[in-house]
């Protein structure tokens, strides 16, 4: 299937019915993309067997071909099969965390397509944990390489109207899921050798991990523009908005806000303290709500006019890891 051409009009966007569901597994298994709801973000799905069809999904997000992407499976035998070597940790951790956001590198098989390795001898592997996809993923029968459903290093999406802003004609059909329920990316845990490295954080807290894994070494660097990625979310600008956002921290937020030049959107965790003449947004106070709306907040944030984005740093804590890690990367820039 060659790539859709720029003068075709937006994809379509269809509640994720069994009918809808059908289509969808039709079309990923012709070489075509379906982007689909996880309970993270929504996924710009292909077959992941297939070069030709992996290499549109490269194409469609703009992304580099030094990032590898997840494949999804339906079930542990699915992930065994994609795997050259399987431990006993990724057995207990698939058994306790699957379907659900943890992603596992392993030895890749050596069927597994070198561009969806980005070539890594490693492959990247996940269940994930929403009917939708998981009902994908056996009506195709097959894995899916599925990284977020959006261009490169932008905003995750969260819902299916960020899917269609962001990729158009990119993608032949949405299926519409409603909103993501964890709002960030897995966890990655790459199991490739000792000790084990965390290499993304996600909803899934290393210590959570540690109790199946034992001691897990916590990588927070980032990856340099060109150089090879072990798996995805490593490089140092990502989940970006348009709008420039910054860090501040929360007692300097108010007078950074008041200082800057243009429109300020400030925003923080919890309840803001009373400012007049500033426009104020409020993310949830936890770590699991903050998380939840943030891609939400960032893409509504982008479209309405704001110059610079003043985001008060999160606290520090495991529970606040990930969103720690998305922001930050978010606020590098380009």
């Amino acid at each position: 299937m060659s790539p859709r051409s720029p003068h075709l009009p937006p994809c379509r966007c269809l509640p994720a019915t069994e009918p809808a569901i059908a289509e969808a597994a039709a079309i990923l298994r012709a070489g075509g993309l379906v982007a689909f709801p996880t309970e993270t973000v929504y996924g710009l799905g292909a077959d992941g067997l297939n070069p030709a069809a992996v290499a549109r999904i490269y194409e469609a997000k703009g992304r580099p071909s030094n990032n590898p992407l997840i494949l999804h499976v339906a079930d542990i035998e699915g992930a065994r099969a994609l795997a050259s070597e399987w431990l006993p940790e990724a057995q207990a951790l698939a058994e306790r965390f699957w379907p659900g956001p943890l992603t596992l590198v392993l030895p890749a098989a050596p069927h597994i397509p070198e561009i969806v390795r980005a070539g890594n001898p490693t492959v990247a592997l996940r269940c994930p944990a929403h009917p939708v996809a998981l009902a994908l993923l056996r009506a195709t029968e097959r894995p899916l390489a599925a990284p977020s459903a959006n261009r490169s290093q932008g905003i995750s999406p969260s819902r299916a109207e960020h899917v269609v802003k962001s990729l158009g004609n990119r993608v032949e059909l949405v299926l519409d899921g409603g909103p993501t329920e964890a709002g960030v990316e897995s966890t990655i845990l790459d199991l490739s050798h000792r000790p084990f490295r965390l290499l993304r954080p996600g909803p899934l807290a290393p210590s959570t991990l540690e109790a199946l894994a034992g001691p897990i070494e916590i990588w927070g660097g980032a990856v340099a523009d060109g150089e090879s990625q072990a798996a995805p979310g490593m490089a140092a600008r990502h989940y970006s908005p348009r709008t420039p956002l910054e860090l501040v921290p929360r007692e300097a937020l108010p007078a950074a806000a008041r200082q800057a030049p243009g429109r300020i959107a400030a925003v923080f965790f919890g309840g803001a303290p009373s400012l007049s003449g500033l426009e104020v947004r409020c993310l949830p106070g936890d770590a699991e709500g903050a998380m939840a709306a943030l891609y939400a907040m960032l893409h509504d944030l982008d479209g309405e006019g704001f110059d610079r984005i003043l985001l008060e740093m999160p606290p520090s804590g495991e529970a606040w890891m990930a969103l720690r890690d998305r922001v930050k990367r978010a606020s590098v820039e380009a």
